[in-house]
């Protein structure tokens, strides 16, 4: 398994069989009036197999998630089990770095300008990050055992490749609206479908 960047974005890529398919298709973000937002930006979309587990990843290539600006960059990421975050403050004042999410608690304490404390992350599942410094600082970072796993920013919509065929748990997830979760079967070629996610939290 390897992590690798399409369009500045992190995928997670893995080797996979002969007469794999695929699953593509729209996704939809429907603001509280009903108007459809004109971007995926933050939106997340993870491919799990129902049918017989994939072999478990080992930790992707370390994962930067900078500070400049007093915010997060970038917003949301992923990885996998045992890989190394690092913090790297570029601000010219002190930050910190903090989650209490069961399985993956910690804090940097504050840190100067120019340090970049690492952490690993174990427990799959959704890692929030704050700073203790500036508490309007969040960001989202996600722990997968799939090499499914897409943040949509700047598409139009999900689209994996080399997947083998089986049933599958397709999780949409955005800040904005939390989690919605759909069973898809994957044949040989592409699986299309169109997916919807109401952006109802604050």
């Amino acid at each position: 398994m390897r992590r690798v960047l399409a369009n500045g974005l992190p995928i997670l890529v893995l080797a996979v069989p002969l007469l794999a398919g695929g699953l593509q298709g729209p996704v939809r973000l429907h603001e509280k009036g009903g108007k459809v937002r004109p971007s995926l930006q933050d939106c997340v979309a993870i491919l799990e197999p129902l049918d017989a587990p994939l072999a478990a990843p080992g930790p992707s290539r370390p994962v930067s998630i900078r500070t400049v600006g007093k915010q997060f960059h970038p917003r949301i990421s992923l990885a996998t089990p045992g890989t190394e975050v690092a913090f790297p403050n570029l601000d010219h004042i002190l930050h910190n770095v903090f989650s209490v999410t069961e399985g993956n608690r910690f804090d940097t304490g504050q840190y100067q300008p120019g340090d970049a404390p690492k952490v690993k992350v174990v427990r799959p599942g959704l890692v929030k990050l704050y700073c203790n410094v500036h508490h309007q600082m969040n960001a989202f970072l996600w722990v997968v055992t799939t090499p499914f796993a897409q943040v949509l920013d700047g598409r139009a919509g999900l689209a994996f490749d080399q997947v083998p065929p089986g049933a599958y748990r397709l999780r949409l997830w955005h800040p904005e609206a939390g989690e919605r979760t759909w069973t898809v079967r994957i044949g040989e070629g592409v699986t299309r479908g169109a997916w919807d996610l109401d952006l109802s939290l604050p």
